[in-house]
């Protein structure tokens, strides 16, 4: 091979066009270079902490563009360092982007999300869990769900904290689903409570618990934590308080006890039995009557006065009233009935008397009316019972009947052994008449004895007999 000289000039202009076409490539690579590493990886984060089972948790993540050249990034998204997701997004020169991703969790337990390596936070799956939603100075609103629990066994819920006046601070409840969503809302202003509430005549509340659902609802215990400055204003003592449930228009009285005694704070414990709005405090029923009747009806004890009313609940929570029969100033009888909200009942008392006379009735404080028993009308009970299906004797000493299972022994007293009548007529009108006909057949036979000796002269110690 035949050897080539280079004059120095050649030389030079060689090595100039060498490191001309060393200096393109590299820039072709710095600038390739350059474009790529202007887009880097921001944050990552979680939506949510804590969830439940099922329950969806949003996964965010951000890059940014510093070149002056858009291009192209990838994201990438693990759990527990598995991927779960990869996103591909275009981002501008000098912008940045953000994508969103959702994942959910079939078991409970804590899980750690990522995005490209970087940590997005730790979220704790339970199969329940209650978080406050929404809070204002009168209402707080609970968010309660649960999935993947029993259906049969209650589900409990323990409430996030608070420094509220009235807060409810457990929630157990059994709905006969496995997965369901209740809403639970505080109100310390009865003006803000959907719905219709006992008039404050009738109520003395300390604050009111809405429940919404859309899912069964079977039984729920709660416990409800009540300052006791709101007790001593409301000068209701400290078991007086009741939590009551509404039915439709009425009120219902729940069981309820003291839980716990906190400090500056009581707790009262209840379990309802429908998905409704519940009050605590105290309901108190109006009854009045609304109208009265009286009269007597015969019996065998004698007269017996009645008085029978009908009662007006003019509040939406059932009580009871207690009437009581007063006869001249006395009370002889009282009776008590029970009368449902915004109801009505009947209620009757009575008194038997003995004696003649008027009688003035009362029920409690109100005048009824006043009755007049006759001679007769006391007698006609006291007389001997008959025989059944023949009169009851007349013109004759009373006789009190003998009551069941007594012998009628009154110690002294003698049967008469002659009968009532004798062929209907009474017997002491029979015995009378023989006696007058017998004393006028004597008389009859006497004149005739005078008169029919012919002045003859007999002797005087004629004795026909």
């Amino acid at each position: 091979m035949q050897s080539t000289d280079w004059s120095p000039k050649q030389c030079g202009h060689r090595v100039l066009a060498l490191g001309l076409v060393v200096l393109i490539v590299g820039s072709m690579f710095a600038s390739v270079a350059a474009a790529q590493s202007a887009i880097g990886f921001r944050k990552a984060e979680v939506s949510a902490t804590t969830v439940t089972v099922g329950e969806n948790v949003t996964v965010s993540a951000e890059a940014v563009n510093v070149g002056d050249s858009g291009g192209g990034y990838t994201f990438e998204f693990e759990r527990d360092r598995v991927r779960f997701e990869r996103i591909r997004a275009t981002i501008p020169a000098n912008d940045d982007r953000r994508v969103s991703t959702n994942i959910s969790f079939d078991e409970p337990g804590t899980y750690r999300i990522s995005v490209n390596g970087n940590r997005a936070g730790s979220v704790t799956v339970q199969p329940a869990r209650a978080r406050v939603t929404s809070t204002n100075e009168s209402q707080r609103r609970i968010d309660a769900r649960a999935n993947g629990v029993s259906a049969t066994e209650p589900t409990a819920f323990d409430i996030p904290p608070s420094n509220r006046t009235f807060a409810l601070q457990n929630w157990s409840t059994t709905t006969g689903q496995t997965a369901f969503q209740q809403y639970l809302t505080e109100y310390t202003n009865r003006s803000e409570v959907p719905g219709t509430l006992p008039s404050p005549e009738h109520s003395t509340l300390l604050g009111v618990i809405d429940v919404e659902s859309d899912d069964g609802f079977e039984e729920s215990t709660m416990r409800i934590g009540v300052n006791d400055s709101v007790l001593a204003n409301s000068t209701l003592e400290r078991d007086e308080v009741t939590v009551y449930q509404r039915n439709d228009t009425v009120w219902e009285p729940l069981s309820t006890s003291v839980a716990a005694q906190q400090e500056n704070r009581t707790v009262y414990e209840a379990t309802a039995t429908r998905g409704t709005t519940y009050a605590l405090g105290r309901l108190t029923a109006d009854i009045a009557i609304e109208n009265t009747s009286y009269g007597t009806t015969a019996s065998a004890d004698g007269p017996r006065l009645y008085i029978e009313a009908r009662l007006r609940n003019a509040a939406p929570i059932a009580g009871t009233y207690t009437g009581v029969m007063r006869v001249n100033g006395e009370s002889v009888n009282r009776m008590t009935v029970a009368v449902p909200g915004s109801g009505d009942a009947n209620l009757s008392v009575t008194h038997v008397v003995t004696e003649a006379g008027s009688y003035n009735l009362k029920l409690n404080r109100t005048s009824v009316g006043s009755v007049f028993i006759s001679e007769s009308q006391a007698a006609a009970t006291q007389r001997t019972e008959s025989t059944p299906g023949s009169e009851a004797p007349t013109g004759t000493a009373a006789k009190t009947a003998t009551p069941a299972g007594d012998s009628g022994d009154d110690g002294g007293s003698v049967e008469n052994p002659l009968p009532s009548t004798v062929f209907g007529i009474n017997t002491l009108y029979v015995i009378g008449g023989l006696a007058i006909a017998l004393a006028a057949f004597v008389a009859i036979l006497l004149l005739l004895r005078r008169g029919g000796d012919g002045g003859g002269g007999k002797p005087e110690t004629f004795d026909p007999f």
